[in-house]
């Protein structure tokens, strides 16, 4: 969904960067279960499968309804606001309220990409109809993950502890080791955009971000329209106010998608309704190598202008020495005219010149630009 964002005049500590290990973490299993849409992460999953033990990947497999169609978000037990070590992030998750765990479990087995009622667990619990909702959904399209459904219905407590010692082996075997390294970007990262923040204001930063975030010049409004977001769609219009907040999280496995959603609570001191606007952006570094190259003008230049099976022999036959148009529409087998035709486009690149010799004109190869290809490929191509 499209959101425009309208922020308030004064923005100063508007927006705050959030860093999570365990949020990451089940970003990354999203990534590892729809690699097709993620192609700079492929050979990142290939050599992460590697690492995976049968054990691991089946109780994977049993997870799969809360991991492969989008990311398990658990932002109650995980805010983000603070770079924590993963011991502290699991401990986080085995501490808190069951509700916080179980809750987001249940509303993605009741609704289609995160849009419906929330169900309390007490409730889901006591509702036939909606236990057996989610059970229909959930054996639908990933019937694996059936016994970990039953387990939080029987079982709260007991199915947490199954999905924390899970994504704890997976910490272990698949990130943990990349993890200092992964941490580093992230943090240079967040410590970039707070540097064009104060320089440029919230604003410019913020449309720094993805190409996906647009600032409408002189309103104060951003739109932030991820890929998957309908255009004909009416956008959700957020007014932000001194109170609210935008939560910033760059993360290594969010490329090319780029995640928007609005969180409403209330403030316990006043009881005042607060909204957090929640961006997960992929970082710089994720954004440059998803980018197509763009090859200097002269190189795609000459590249177009020889990429013809005709022209290409008419460079052959001039490397041995120069000739007359009548001489190539002879040897390739072409009228005049036609040749005419691809020396005109072979002379407008630098491929060949001209040279008038009574009442013929020869044409001569210019050396120099075949050399010139060859530097430019290799500058571009390293």
């Amino acid at each position: 969904m499209t959101i425009r964002l309208r922020l308030p005049a004064a923005d100063a500590g508007l927006a705050v960067f959030a860093c999570s290990p365990a949020a990451e973490a089940l970003r990354s299993l999203h990534v590892l279960y729809d690699a097709k849409h993620h192609p700079l992460h492929i050979s990142w999953v290939l050599r992460t499968r590697e690492l995976t033990d049968p054990q691991l990947r089946a109780e994977a497999d049993r997870f799969a309804f809360w991991l492969a169609d989008r990311p398990l978000t658990l932002h109650e037990i995980w805010p983000a606001t603070d770079a924590r070590p993963w011991h502290e992030e699991l401990a986080a998750l085995r501490e808190a309220p069951i509700e916080a765990f179980a809750d987001q479990l249940i509303h993605a087995a009741l609704t289609r990409r995160g849009h419906g009622r929330r169900v309390p667990l007490c409730e889901f619990r006591k509702d036939d109809a909606l236990m057996e909702r989610a059970s229909a959904a959930v054996e639908s399209r990933h019937p694996a993950s059936l016994s970990v459904l039953r387990d939080l219905i029987e079982d709260p407590q007991h199915c947490r502890e199954r999905f924390a010692a899970f994504l704890d082996r997976y910490w272990q075997a698949c990130l943990a080791t990349d993890w200092p390294d992964l941490e580093r970007y992230l943090l240079d990262d967040v410590a970039r955009r707070g540097r064009t923040a104060s320089r440029h204001g919230l604003i410019p930063m913020l449309g720094g971000l993805s190409p996906h975030i647009y600032p409408e010049p002189g309103s104060g409004v951003v739109v932030i329209r991820p890929p998957a977001a309908s255009k004909n769609a009416d956008p959700l219009e957020i007014t932000l106010q001194e109170h609210d907040q935008i939560q910033l999280v760059p993360s290594h496995f969010v490329w090319p998608q780029l995640t928007a959603v609005v969180r409403r609570d209330r403030n316990g001191d006043d009881d005042r309704e607060r909204q957090t606007v929640v961006i997960a952006y992929a970082l710089e570094q994720m954004q440059q190598q998803g980018r197509a190259p763009v090859p200097p003008q002269e190189l795609l230049r000459l590249l177009r202008s020889a990429g013809d099976s005709t022209r290409l022999q008419i460079l052959q036959l001039l490397a041995g020495h120069p000739r007359s148009t009548r001489e190539l529409a002879g040897l390739i087998g072409l009228t005049e005219a036609g040749i005419s035709k691809h020396v005109k486009l072979l002379q407008e690149a630098g491929w060949i010149k001209p040279e008038r010799r009574g009442y013929y004109v020869y044409h001569h190869l210019v050396r120099d630009t075949a050399d010139r290809l060859v530097h430019g490929l290799d500058e571009m191509l390293g």
